[in-house]
C-alpha cells in the first residue's frame, strides 16, 4: 500500500445534533420529569437549568468523555464530547428524550436537522497539514504560485456538498491544519437537512444520522487518501 491509497483512521472529537422544532413553552418542572424518565436508559447523571431551557449531562471522564441533551426554545441539542460513538447510540438517546418530551407539550413536525462531526486525520504519507493541503488537495506548484514571489503553505479548505435530490443531507466540509499537532488534519462535517420530518416518522433519522457518519468516517479519509 503506497501512502496515498488505503482509507485513513479518523479519530472522533465530538459529534452534536440540532433538532429544530417550532417555538415551545414548557416549564422548569417538566423538564425535570423528562429528566427522571429519561435518566437511566440515556445514563444522564445531572440536571440543569440554561436560560428559558435545561440541560441534562453525564459525567465526564476521559475515558467515556461527556454526553448531554439542551433544550432550548426552538431545538433540542444532543453533544456527544470526548469519545467516539455511533449514530445507534446517539439515535436511542435521542428517541428517549423526544418521545418524553412529546408526553409533555406538542412537538408535531422536526422543521430541520443538522449534525456537526469534528475528527482528526494523520495527513496521508505522514507529512506536515499545511505543505500536503498546498501540494494535494489544492496541487500548488513552483509555477503557479511564481507570481506571488514566495513558497505557499495552506492553512485549510472549504467545500460545498450540495444534495442530489431530495432528502439528502447537504454538507458543509472544512479541512484544516490542526494547529496543536502539523501531522494532523482536523476535519468538520456539516450536515443539514431542511425537509420538514413528522414526529411519528422519526425513525427515518437513524437513516440520515447513518449516511452523514459513512460520509465522514469511511468517505472522506477514503478522499483524502486518494488526493
Amino acid at each position: 500500500m503506497s501512502e496515498n491509497q488505503g482509507t485513513l483512521d479518523p479519530s472522533t472529537l465530538g459529534v452534536s445534533v440540532d433538532l429544530v422544532h417550532l417555538p415551545i413553552q414548557i416549564g422548569l418542572e417538566a423538564y425535570k420529569e423528562v429528566y427522571m424518565e429519561v435518566s437511566g436508559a440515556c445514563g444522564y447523571e445531572n440536571f440543569m437549568r440554561i436560560g428559558d431551557g435545561a440541560r441534562l449531562e453525564t459525567a465526564a471522564t476521559p475515558e467515556k468523555g461527556a454526553s448531554r441533551v439542551t433544550f432550548a426554545r426552538d431545538r433540542l441539542t444532543f453533544q456527544e464530547e470526548g469519545a467516539g460513538i455511533g449514530s445507534d447510540l446517539l439515535v436511542r438517546r435521542m428517541e428517549e428524550v423526544v418521545r418524553a418530551l412529546s408526553r409533555k407539550v406538542q412537538i408535531p413536525v422536526i422543521i430541520a436537522r443538522t449534525r456537526n462531526h469534528r475528527t482528526l486525520i494523520r495527513v496521508p504519507g505522514d507529512g506536515v497539514a499545511a505543505q500536503w493541503l498546498a501540494d494535494k488537495a489544492l496541487q500548488f506548484d513552483e509555477e503557479s504560485c511564481a507570481p506571488l514571489g514566495r513558497p505557499v503553505r495552506a492553512s485549510g479548505l472549504r467545500l460545498q456538498l450540495p444534495a442530489r435530490n431530495n432528502g439528502e443531507a447537504m454538507h458543509l466540509l472544512r479541512v484544516e491544519e490542526w494547529l496543536k499537532n502539523p501531522k494532523m488534519l482536523f476535519v468538520e462535517d456539516n450536515a443539514t437537512w431542511r425537509q420538514p420530518l413528522p414526529l411519528d416518522q422519526f425513525s427515518n433519522i437513524a437513516n440520515e444520522l447513518k449516511s452523514a457518519e459513512e460520509l465522514m468516517v469511511v468517505r472522506i479519509p477514503d478522499w483524502l487518501s486518494h488526493l
